[in-house]
């Protein structure tokens, strides 16, 4: 599930995500994005992988499709997780967008911030 969090504003759209991903939670997501795109031309997404028990295969269509949807639109993505398993998700998402994406650590989460809002 997607939770947005406290620094979401303007074209920042930050999410903590918990348990398993379905394909209702990017219904619920892809919207803000869409319109922050429409209000702002590029974004910047902050994920918080606070514990991630999988993703569904029409979940994980659904944030393929979104990234491919709004490859020119992200302009940074910071990923905040604990295992190599997190980092591995963030590296796989580098291809289908044109900005930077960053990993960071739980240790490193008020960077992760500092940078994203930069």
């Amino acid at each position: 599930m997607f939770k947005i969090i406290d620094i979401t504003k303007e074209e920042l759209i930050a999410l903590e995500v918990e348990g398993k991903l379905t394909e209702e939670d990017y219904n619920k997501i892809t919207p803000l994005i869409d319109k922050a795109v429409k209000d702002f031309g590029k974004v910047k997404l902050y994920i918080q992988l606070n514990y991630v028990d999988g993703i569904s295969p029409k979940a994980f269509w659904e944030d393929v499709k979104t990234y491919l949807k709004h490859f020119n639109h992200m302009k940074k993505i910071a990923v905040v997780g604990k295992s190599r398993w997190d980092k591995l998700w963030s590296e796989l998402a580098a291809p289908f967008i044109s900005g930077e994406v960053k990993y960071y650590e739980f240790t490193d989460i008020d960077e992760a911030r500092d940078w994203v809002k930069d």
